[in-house]
């Protein structure tokens, strides 16, 4: 399992580290651990049975533009790490376009830089799931652009490319939008 990747810090050292270093939590605050894959629907044989992921990396990020960077970055060093590079191209568009959506429409409401977004990637037996979580309870919305638009299709990019997405909320005030890649 990878877990230093260019100095990102993935999943095993999220948990050493929040072990360890991690404030209590206080009433009001939010969880912004990424969403497990028991709250992502196996899709690829349309059973709602959950499994667990085979191997897992997830990062949070501050929701402000520079971390959409940072989420192709470590997107590409995951699925290179776990010798997926066929699915290169098409993941990391997916998790810039759903990390971007985050920053946009699904952080705190006190303006970039003030909430976070969590990044995750499960690889799973026959499939790869990248999970978007934030700190908003409005569902994202699959909308027709204006052709003159500079923004809106990002949605239908994700669409185009995964297999299947979708969206769960996963605790008070925070939901977890998902895609899902077929293995190669």
């Amino acid at each position: 399992m990878c877990t230093a990747i260019n100095g990102i810090v993935t999943d095993e050292q999220v948990r050493m580290d929040s072990a360890e270093t991690a404030p209590k939590s206080t009433p009001g605050t939010r969880d912004t651990t990424p969403v497990t894959s028991a709250q992502a629907p196996d899709l690829t044989d349309g059973r709602d049975e959950m499994r667990a992921p085979v191997d897992q990396n997830q990062m949070v990020l501050t929701a402000d533009p520079e971390s959409v960077k940072a989420a192709r970055e470590f997107t590409a060093e995951t699925l290179r790490c776990w010798q997926l590079d066929a699915l290169m191209d098409e993941g990391v568009t997916i998790a810039s376009e759903l990390v971007t959506n985050a920053v946009r429409h699904g952080a705190l409401h006190g303006g970039p830089g003030s909430g976070k977004v969590g990044l995750s990637w499960q690889r799973h037996i026959g499939r790869v799931i990248c999970v978007v979580t934030d700190g908003s309870n409005m569902p994202p919305v699959l909308m027709q652009a204006d052709m003159d638009a500079e923004s809106g299709r990002g949605l239908h990019v994700v669409a185009a490319l995964a297999a299947g997405w979708g969206w769960t909320m996963v605790g008070a005030g925070e939901k977890a939008v998902w895609a899902v890649l077929p293995l190669p």
